[in-house]
């Protein structure tokens, strides 16, 4: 007998670790995230592109006729874009691309064809989205192809056999048709789904043990033991409340069952703990992933996503919503490498009526961003600073990375945006003052002031300095000014 409850338990433990393997495949989180089954998923970059050199020689000649290559032409955004296939039709030959994704269980990024929204998937087209030129980076086709898209990530481009000659040098073949996602597991989803896998170990190793330890000979002990460990789980539901009417039976009708009495008592004791611990380790669960965690998000590549898309790819890979706030922004950017260092303090507020401040830095070199994170349980100034969504789409609608300070070439020009983050009553004399509109940059005048408005200041760095520190030549930018233009006709 001891040699068959040790291979049931090893049976369980098995089936337990083949189920969370086949449950966790990249195929399976993948459609979970897409499908935003217990993910978050959140659109970052459009028109995302992949490039490759077609060579000759992978064009094939016959009907019927491919040449599978499989070859990955990019990784990048944790996903490989691999070049499948190049075939041979009737009267044309075609390309196609696919996509791998690899994506991790917690949070990331993945690409996609589709447009994601609202749970459904819409493909909007390739035909635009597809560029073939040759080494001088002249167009080969002129709008002359065709395009297909699917299944899944799948995307083809369709060439006439008479343009077979355009490609006797091999050719320049970019697709911009990928959307670039980040997503995050939802709170919970990790206590539901250990708590299912929990209870069926604890179904099977603990009569077991209980078996073990009988004190004398009883005919179908086991099934007896599990039946104790159901019967003292059993819950009854009425409306939000669940009762333990399982565990009430077995104290009015069987706690006085002989032989193994103690045993019984202790399978049907346990089967009480699973009730228990499913009202508590939700909560508990909820607690612990709520807690703000530092963490560092990688493979962001600031020239690949532009300041807007760093910024959406951190709000959709931690809990940052739309309403968060920025309280401060700084950036150094070089004129030969463009942004050196990148820093940026959002305060949002959760269910619970905390802060949670999320301090985000991003590594150049490594391409990565670091988040602090902290709460606090009070913001006085949070209604008053500038919505984070807000500014970020202003920095990039009113060129705000391309400032200048007021005076000479500096190498390094530090960009910072002052007064945590609120609107103030500007009215600095003496200053080099100038507003930001979406016509460009215009000089405001001292007798306009004061005005209410964002202000970011731009100053060159010292050269001499390091780290970067110092602020030489500061000019006062007023963006979001209130009231009247201020801008001369």
């Amino acid at each position: 007998m001891k040699w068959k409850v040790s291979f049931g338990i090893v049976l369980v433990v098995i089936l337990i670790v083949a189920n969370w393997l086949y449950q966790n495949r990249s195929e399976a989180v993948y459609e979970r995230i897409t499908n935003q089954d217990g993910y978050t998923l959140s659109l970052v970059k459009e028109g995302v592109a992949a490039e490759f050199f077609l060579k000759p020689e992978w064009i094939p000649n016959r009907d019927g006729e491919e040449k599978r290559l499989n070859l990955v032409i990019e990784e990048k955004f944790d996903t490989k874009i691999v070049l499948e296939k190049v075939a041979k039709r009737e009267k044309d030959f075609y390309i196609q691309l696919n996509t791998i994704p690899h994506p991790n269980r917690a949070s990331g990024q993945l690409l996609s064809t589709s447009l994601i929204a609202g749970g459904s998937f819409t493909s909007t087209g390739s035909f635009t989205k597809w560029q073939v030129t040759d080494a001088a980076g002249r167009d080969l086709l002129g709008g002359s192809f065709g395009t297909g898209d699917g299944p899944g990530n799948v995307s083809s481009l369709f060439i006439n056999d008479a343009d077979r000659g355009k490609f006797e040098q091999g050719a320049n073949v970019r697709f911009s048709g990928y959307y670039l996602y980040g997503y995050r597991q939802l709170p919970g989803e990790y206590a539901a789904y250990w708590l299912p896998i929990l209870f069926t170990a604890m179904l099977v190793v603990v009569p077991a043990v209980l078996y073990r330890k009988r004190s004398e000979p009883e005919n179908g002990l086991a099934w007896k033991l599990i039946g104790y460990l159901l019967l003292g789980g059993f819950t009854l539901s009425l409306n939000d409340t669940r009762l333990p009417l399982g565990f009430a039976v077995y104290w009015l009708l069987f706690r006085k069952a002989k032989p193994n009495r103690g045993i019984k008592h202790k399978a049907a004791l346990l089967g009480l703990l699973l009730y228990v611990s499913q009202l508590m380790m939700p909560g508990i669960a909820g607690v612990l992933e709520s807690r703000p965690r530092d963490t560092v998000i990688r493979n962001v590549s600031m020239e690949q996503l532009g300041l807007d898309g760093v910024w959406k790819m951190v709000a959709a890979r931690v809990a940052v919503s739309s309403q968060a706030r920025l309280l401060s922004y700084e950036t150094v950017v070089a004129s030969d490498v463009g942004v050196k260092e990148l820093s940026f303090h959002l305060v949002d507020r959760d269910d619970r009526g905390r802060y949670i401040h999320t301090e985000a830095s991003y590594d150049v070199s490594g391409q990565s961003v670091a988040l602090k994170r902290s709460w606090t349980d009070e913001w006085l100034q949070f209604p008053r600073q500038i919505m984070a969504k807000h500014f970020f789409e202003r920095a990039q609608s009113l060129h705000l990375m391309d400032l200048k300070p007021s005076g000479g070439d500096h190498r390094l020009v530090k960009l910072e945006l002052l007064e945590d983050g609120t609107q103030v009553n500007y009215g600095m004399k003496d200053a080099h003052t100038l507003g930001v509109d979406e016509q460009g940059v215009f000089k405001i005048r001292e007798e306009q002031l004061p005005v209410q408005a964002y202000v970011m200041i731009a100053c060159g760095v010292p050269q001499s300095v390091h780290p970067v520190y110092g602020c030489e030549d500061p000019a006062y930018y007023l963006f979001d000014i209130a009231g009247t233009t201020l801008r001369l006709s």
